[in-house]
């Protein structure tokens, strides 16, 4: 897990909560979202109420969803020549 990913994407989220036009690195958002994956699935496996079937299909969909959730975030900072 690359936590300084997960540091830089967090900060980035947080400055355009507060109104801050920001530019971040394609590479930056990539790391951010595969720590957010890698801290998902470490979730997911620590827990103990689930089975390894459950288990799978929930990794799955969440991936899915961060996914997505990564390719809008790329295309709407695209969209506002902020990524870089």
């Amino acid at each position: 897990m690359n936590a300084d990913g997960g540091f830089r994407l967090s900060v980035f989220a947080i400055n355009e909560l507060l109104g801050k036009q920001q530019y971040i690195t394609e590479e930056a958002i990539r790391e951010g979202f595969d720590f957010a994956k890698a801290k998902q699935e470490k979730e997911i496996e620590e827990s103990d109420f689930t089975t390894n079937e459950e288990k799978e299909v929930e990794k799955k969909r969440r991936e899915l969803f961060l996914k997505l959730l990564e390719e809008q975030v790329k295309l709407y900072l695209k969209s506002q020549h902020r990524l870089l």
